[in-house]
This record gives C-alpha cells, sequence and structure tokens, in this order.
C-alpha cells in the first residue's frame, strides 16, 4: 500500500470503529459545550454504537448561512487562527474557521493525497489554482509540504508562462483543475510540441473527471492522472484519497460518511474549530465497504452530480440565482432573458424586439460590453451575450427575469 499514514489509512475495521465512536462522543460532548445550535438540538442525546448516528439531525448550507459568520464556530475566535471562506447558498458567503491543531490535520490529509497519488519528496510539484480556489491552494501546499517536495506555487492566468515554469523547473507533479490541464494540453498540441519534452508524470485533479477525460489528459500531458476529493465548508482537499487501483477511499478515521436519498452526507470527526455534525454536502454519491487491492479496507466513494443549482463555469462556483443579481445591476435590468450554460462560459440570451435592435444598434453593443464587465468583474467568469426576439423565448432555456438593484 502506499500511504503517507499506513498504520492509520490500513487500520483494522475493529480498531477504526472504537476509535470512530470515541470521536464521535467526544464531538457531541464539545457540540453541547459550546455551539448553541447544537446544544438547543441534541439535548440530552447519546450515541453508545456508531448505528445510533442515524438519529442524530443533520446540518445543512443554510444552517451555516444563517451562523454567518462565527455562530457554528467550536472555539473563542482567539484560538482560531485562520479563516478562510467560500460559496455557500444562492451565493451566499460561509466562513470556514482552522485552529493550529486544524491546519496541521488538513496538511497530513492534504499529504495522503498526495503520496496516494504518488508524490515524493523527490519530486518539484507545480501547484496551479486559480484565485478563487485559494483554499484548495493552500491546503495542498500544506501537505506538499508535509511530504517534502519541492513546491511551486502559480497562478494560472497566463497559461504560456505556467508551460514556460513547468517546462524550466522541470516539474514532474502538477496539482490543478482538470479546466486548467485541459488548457495545457491543448496548449501543447495546438504548438505541435510532444508532451514528454515536459518532466510532468503525475498530474492531480482537484475533483474526479470521467475515465475519458482521464486518458485524454493523461495523453496530452503525457502524466499519470488522479483525483482528489474534498467539500469546502469542510477541507478540500482531504476528504478522500484515490489510491493506485482508482478508488476514492475516505479517511475514516477524521470523518463518517453516509448517504442520504442519495446525498453524500458528512462528519467531522476531529475539527476544533468548526465541527460539523451530519453535514448535507449537496453532493450525490454513493457508498461502499469494501476491501481493496491497494491494501486499504473501508467506505471508498464514488460521487454523483451536484443536487443542487450550483454550477461550475471555468472551474469557479456560481449560483444561477447570482447571475440574475448581477445582470440585474446592468442597463438590462427587468429585461426576460434565458440561459446557456457551459464548461467555459455562461450564455445570456436577452430578449429584444425587432425595431428596438434596428434602432439602437450601439446602444446594444455597449450593452454587451456592460454586461461582460460586470460578470467579469463581479463573478470572474466570462458570459456570451447575445439579442433574441420575444418569439424565440425559452428556446435556450426557462425565461429568467433578473430584478432591478
Amino acid at each position: 500500500m502506499i500511504a503517507f499514514e499506513p498504520h492509520l489509512e490500513g487500520m483494522r475495521p475493529d480498531l477504526l470503529a472504537q476509535i470512530q465512536l470515541e470521536r464521535l462522543q467526544a464531538l457531541l460532548a464539545r457540540l453541547k459545550r459550546n455551539v448553541r445550535r447544537y446544544r438547543e438540538l441534541l439535548g440530552s442525546t447519546r450515541v453508545d454504537t456508531l448505528e445510533d448516528i442515524a438519529g442524530l439531525p443533520f446540518t445543512t448550507p443554510e444552517d451555516l448561512v444563517s451562523a454567518f459568520p462565527y455562530g457554528m464556530f467550536a472555539l473563542p475566535l482567539r484560538e482560531v487562527v485562520r479563516l478562510h471562506s467560500t460559496l455557500g447558498p444562492e451565493g451566499r458567503q460561509l466562513v470556514i474557521g482552522h485552529t493550529r491543531n486544524d491546519l496541521k490535520q488538513w496538511g497530513r490529509l492534504a499529504a495522503r493525497e498526495l503520496v496516494g497519488a504518488g508524490v515524493t519528496s523527490n519530486d518539484v510539484v507545480q501547484i496551479c489554482f486559480a484565485g478563487g480556489s485559494l483554499c484548495q491552494s493552500m491546503g495542498t501546499l500544506l501537505g506538499a509540504e508535509l511530504v517534502g517536495a519541492s513546491v511551486i506555487p502559480e497562478d494560472p492566468q497566463h497559461i504560456e508562462y505556467q508551460l514556460e515554469v513547468l517546462e524550466n523547473y522541470r516539474a514532474t507533479g502538477l496539482v490543478t483543475t482538470p479546466g486548467n490541464a485541459r488548457d495545457l494540453a491543448e496548449l501543447l498540441a495546438q504548438e505541435g510540441r510532444d508532451p514528454q519534452s515536459l518532466q510532468l508524470r503525475t498530474l492531480l485533479l482537484t475533483r474526479p473527471v470521467s475515465q475519458a477525460e482521464r486518458d485524454e489528459l493523461a495523453t496530452g500531458l503525457f502524466a499519470r492522472v488522479c483525483c482528489g476529493f474534498g467539500v469546502p465548508e469542510i477541507v478540500d482537499p482531504g476528504i478522500a484519497v484515490e489510491c493506485d487501483e482508482g478508488r476514492l477511499h475516505v479517511n475514516e478515521d477524521h470523518f463518517l460518511v453516509e448517504t442520504d436519498a442519495g446525498e453524500l452526507i458528512v462528519t467531522t470527526l476531529t475539527r476544533e474549530a468548526m465541527p460539523l455534525l451530519r453535514y448535507r454536502t449537496r453532493m450525490g454519491g454513493e457508498i461502499r465497504r469494501e476491501r481493496c487491492a491497494c491494501g486499504r479496507s473501508g467506505l471508498t466513494l464514488q460521487l454523483g452530480e451536484r443536487l443542487d443549482d450550483r454550477l461550475l463555469v471555468n472551474e469557479t462556483p456560481v449560483y444561477r440565482n447570482q447571475i440574475a443579481a448581477v445582470l440585474g445591476k446592468t442597463p438590462a435590468a427587468g429585461q426576460p432573458f434565458s440561459l446557456r450554460i457551459g464548461e467555459r462560459q455562461v450564455g445570456i440570451d436577452l430578449e429584444v424586439s425587432a425595431d428596438f435592435f434596428r434602432d439602437q444598434m450601439r446602444i446594444l453593443a455597449d450593452l454587451k460590453n456592460t454586461i461582460r464587465s460586470e460578470f467579469l468583474s463581479r463573478l470572474g467568469i466570462e458570459v456570451d451575450v447575445r439579442y433574441v426576439s420575444p418569439e424565440q423565448d425559452g428556446a435556450s432555456g426557462t425565461t429568467e427575469r433578473p430584478k432591478a438593484p
């Protein structure tokens, strides 16, 4: 078994179950003592077996929104040494807190993921995420430093420069998003360059992708492709490790994972600043308990689609209502529209009468530029604006009407 902490990642099932139960009981005691919401919900509830968790209340993303900013913290703010923000329901901001020990644990979980992908102290690893993925970048950095790899933090805004750095520094590992990896492979192909001219041997993606996309990236960058999994409201990366058999293994000494109606539910067992009980991730998926050829046993994850209206546009998370809100801050406020959602950009079809189109060409051109600028500055995504006549209404999706700010 290739593992950063083999004695923990390959723990005997009976020993693991005992540790999980003890940590779950300690978690309930802390939640009742330190978090008012949980104290009110849990009352005198206790658990004597792991199966008793089924009777405990869920925590939802909406609960995190209503508790903003620090209502879910289980420790005083003076003990929280790092605050991260992430996107919650309807684009609302969430605050995630970490103690020093939380950061140490996060680093070890990220190191497990890196070692599972084959990264060692002999590697030079480029960590390349966009600005909206700062948390992922910092978590991965903690793990890479624990492994002892040489690290190159990079911003993928200039793909040509990123490729130059990969080549000049002879990077052997790349941790990035699927979109950035595709861009690199496409640039190599456009320039007619052999991907073996790079030194890459490991490509670790921030989220699972299809087998077809794995194969395409493996060929395009001439590297072994692995995928990670995390939940930004908890830790990302760090919830599961992909082994060399291609299975996602849950870090069960830190997380209890269940499913409810096809939704992944995660309980944090070791988090100090912001522990969460039965958190509904809004991610679809299945879990299995099996022994793997890699030497690990326990839960494996098979991820599905998101179960809410959260979109991923050019690797940037965004909610549909955010699109309507930004459009409502432009001169197009109140104008009916429909959306075309793509991987790289959002298409917006605005209804405009034929007479207005003929008479106001310059105004419409300026409006397009204004809308594009607003979306880029507020949400960090590209939009393609088209004008359609009312009779085309709904051709590309459900018509919506932005509210004026």
